[in-house]
Order: C-alpha cells, then structure tokens, then sequence
C-alpha cells in the first residue's frame, strides 16, 4: 500500500515536471515568432489542473483509506500488546509460582512429619483412653463395693438397732414377769403367814382352855421357788444374758 503511494507521487511529480517543461517551450515561441499565436493550445493548463486535481482526490481517497487502515491496524496491534501483556503477567505469576514449588515441597514434608507425629500422638491417646476406660471400670467397680458395703453396715446398724429393741423388750418383759411373780409370792407368803397366825391363835387359845393342843391335818405344802418353772422361751433370755 505504501508502495503504491509512493509510486503515485513520483507519477504526480514526474507529470508536473512535464507540465512545467512544456509551458516553458510554449513560451519561448511565443517571444521569438508572433505569427505562431494560434497555434497555442489554451485549454492545456485546465486539462492539467484538471488531471491533478483527479490525482490529488485519489491520493486523498488513498490516504483516508489507509488512515483508516492504520487505525485499524493500531487497534490490531493494540489487541495484541493487550494479549502479550497478559501472557506476560500469565508467565511472570507461572515463573513465581513454579519458584514457590521448592517451598511447597518442604512444606508438604513438614506437614508429613507432623502428620507422622499427629499419627503416634493419637495411637497414646487411644492407649490412654483404653488404660483410661479401664480405670473408670474399676473405679465403678469399687463404687458399687462401697455402695453394698455402706447398704449392708446400714442394715447391720438396722438389724443390731432391731436386736437392741428386742433385748430391751425381752428384758421388761423379763422385769415384768418377775416383778409379777414376786408379787404373787409375796402374796401367797402374806396368805400363808396369816392363816399360820389365825392357826397358831386358835391353838394358842384351845391350849389355854383345855391345856392341850390337837393335830391338825398337814395341808399340802405349795411348791417351792427351785420347783417354779416359768412359762418363757428360755432361748431368747439366754442370748440377752450372753451379749
């Protein structure tokens, strides 16, 4: 496209300079030899105005076309230095980070060897949470040891305190029966001392009337206290006597 600009100029210029050239060996005739005035052709300037004019509007065209072309051609290249520019952030963030892969790799292997170390930590929890369970089984074991223990002190301390209220009763009612039984002999011993008296005054007194006394009939005798057996369960007193 250039090529043909330039070409169009030197064809312009060429024209012109011929044009020139021309009117300067028109002119000279014309000082020397008057007599060659009708022969001048005065339309020759108009056909040259005319054909330069035709020339400069094509290299006008020419020119807006290849403006527009230029434009056109910018706004190409301005894609393309847009797109390069990309695929240069595009390498210069590949290039970083392909310089960080040596830092990724140790740090992929520090997290292995802490996850290596997580792992043994977690299997000496899992140990001690066995030992753990273990200890709290154990411990619920003693647990309901003290609890049976504790409920059999307090039935023991139950029952001793039953056994305390059956000896405190065994033993009045033991006071009881004696004191009634007492009672009684005393009564019988009272009974007997008084018919022994009312006996003794009637004998005293036939003795002193007549001065003899008859024999009276030997009245049976109660029994005696060794002969007494007492109507109670023995077995229960005994225990009483022995605690």
């Amino acid at each position: 496209m250039f090529g043909t600009l330039r070409n169009k100029f030197q064809t312009v210029q060429e024209g012109i300079s011929a044009s020139i050239r021309g009117l300067t060996v028109v002119e000279n005739p014309k000082q020397k030899k008057s007599t060659n005035i009708r022969n001048v052709n005065y339309n020759a300037g108009a056909d040259i105005l005319h054909r330069f004019q035709l020339q400069w509007n094509e290299l006008h065209e020419l020119a807006e076309e290849n403006a527009g072309k230029a434009q056109e051609a910018d706004k190409l290249i301005g894609t393309i230095y847009e797109k390069l520019e990309q695929e240069w952030k595009n390498i210069t963030c590949l290039n970083s980070t392909l310089a960080y892969i040596p830092k990724i790799n140790n740090a992929i292997q520090d997290l292995m060897d802490q996850i290596g170390t997580l792992q043994e930590m977690f299997e000496e929890v899992e140990g001690a949470l066995y030992k753990l369970e273990d200890l709290n089984e154990m411990l619920d074991l003693q647990s309901r040891q003290l609890d049976h223990k504790f409920q059999l002190a307090l039935y023991k301390e139950k029952k001793l305190a039953e056994l305390n209220d059956i000896k405190a009763k065994l033993a009045n009612e033991h006071t009881e029966r004696v004191s009634k039984y007492e009672l009684k002999q005393q009564k019988m011993m009272k009974e007997r001392r008084e018919t022994f008296d009312e006996v003794f005054k009637e004998q005293l007194k036939e003795y002193k009337a007549t001065g003899s006394i008859s024999k009276l009939p030997v009245a049976q005798q109660g029994p005696s206290l060794d002969e007494i057996v007492l109507d109670v369960d023995s077995t229960i007193f005994d225990e009483f006597l022995e605690n």
